[in-house]
């Protein structure tokens, strides 16, 4: 994509020195097309910073809606398989089930999740964090969480075993860490 594609867009901007901005752009390579050094290159502003092209790693475009729950709450990214991305996307997985690790320990009551399809990241969705339920391992977990919240079916929730959970973490790190059961809102799709 081309800086002018970003022009009157909203975007996240991550500059040469891992800085992030955000907010609506301006195209201004007409403007300021002479870098300090004497070179012609294209550049973006938001608001009063002005982004040569050489000084930008990453540009994502925004949106509508994130600006804002970015500025309300802590926002956490994570990655969710393709089944389950699509059942939390209908209201039908309500609770995701991780590691209580530190990425995780950094999740509290009323942040934002940003849901990545694992396969198609262009796919996601926002959700916010309504409860935390920490358990010592999963066996303790599917013991008191109603598992068809948890991603499973009608049809394979009589076959759930907390053996299950193996095949994303090893039983070494669910003892290491324990594991947490995150019951979330209502998704917010991105438009």
């Amino acid at each position: 994509m081309k800086l002018s594609d970003y022009d009157g867009k909203l975007v996240r901007l991550t500059d040469d020195n891992g800085q992030v901005f955000d907010g609506e752009t301006v195209w201004d390579s007409e403007e300021y097309c002479f870098h300090e050094y004497g070179v012609e290159e294209e550049a973006l502003r938001i608001d009063n910073w002005l982004f040569y092209k050489s000084q930008i790693r990453h540009v994502e475009l925004l949106g509508q809606r994130e600006p804002a729950l970015w500025m309300s709450r802590p926002l956490h990214r994570m990655k969710l398989h393709p089944e389950p991305f699509r059942m939390m996307e209908l209201g039908q997985k309500t609770i995701e089930l991780r590691l209580w690790d530190e990425k995780r320990r950094k999740l509290h009551v009323g942040d934002v999740i940003r849901f990545e399809d694992a396969t198609d990241e262009t796919e996601v969705l926002y959700v916010q964090v309504a409860e935390l339920r920490v358990f010592p391992g999963f066996e303790e977990l599917y013991r008191e969480l109603p598992l068809l919240q948890c991603g499973y079916t009608e049809e394979n929730v009589t076959s759930a075993s907390p053996s299950d959970m193996d095949a994303y973490y090893s039983p070494e790190r669910q003892a290491r860490w324990g594991v947490v059961g995150i019951r979330v809102s209502q998704p917010w799709l991105e438009e």
